[in-house]
């Protein structure tokens, strides 16, 4: 219950439901999901570490604003870090871990070839996918920026970018990384897990 509600809230934030400055009623949300009031903050300190929300104690807690300049900053970070991440994928991914990958490729495919384009359900494969990689790279410090930095750059992306053809394409570029992973190719997975966010900032610089 507690991970369905985290990914519904964080969908909600990264497609402008819950806009930027909305301060979040923890009764409002409790009763809303039917949700306690200790699983409701333990899911407001992830989307917090994911740089989506914005608590000040005894005062509130708000949907973070989007700054275009910040996010001009973790992209230039996220490249390097992509592409480290990719790297100790390579070397350090268990079979389970490409198992798990493999599962949510076959879950997209099937939603493409249904013609059944669920977004909220798209989106979370494709922030499920890259978990996966970061935390095949055994590097809790890493992992825990890159987690950071996707959920800032993916609001950003719905926001300026996003198309359901887009979407789909990301897809297509998981399935080279998925099969230089199964190859334990260290240098085609850092060119391509740096690839996407390298796209991304060459897209945002026009725009700060």
């Amino acid at each position: 219950m507690k991970k369905e509600v985290y990914e519904n809230i964080r969908y909600r934030i990264i497609t402008q439901d819950l806009p930027p400055g909305e301060l979040l009623k923890e009764k409002e949300l409790m009763a809303h999901y039917g949700i306690g009031r200790s699983p409701l903050r333990d899911i407001f300190g992830d989307l917090q570490r994911e740089g989506l929300i914005r608590r000040i104690p005894r005062a509130g807690t708000w949907v973070a604003p989007m700054d275009l300049n910040f996010v001009k900053q973790i992209a230039e970070v996220r490249v390097a870090l992509e592409g480290l991440a990719g790297e100790l994928a390579a070397k350090r991914i268990s079979e389970m871990q490409l198992k798990e990958l493999e599962d949510i490729l076959t879950k997209v495919e099937a939603h493409q070839n249904d013609g059944d384009a669920n977004i909220q359900e798209l989106i979370q494969y494709e922030s499920h996918f890259h978990k996966i990689i970061y935390a095949a790279t055994q590097n809790e410090k890493l992992e825990t920026l890159l987690l950071e930095f996707q959920g800032v750059g993916a609001r950003l992306w719905h926001y300026l970018f996003f198309t359901e053809e887009q979407l789909y394409k990301l897809f297509e570029d998981h399935c080279m990384i998925l099969t230089a992973l199964k190859g334990r190719d260290v240098e085609q997975c850092r060119k391509l897990m740096a690839q996407h966010p390298r796209a991304y900032f060459d897209q945002i610089k026009g725009k700060v």
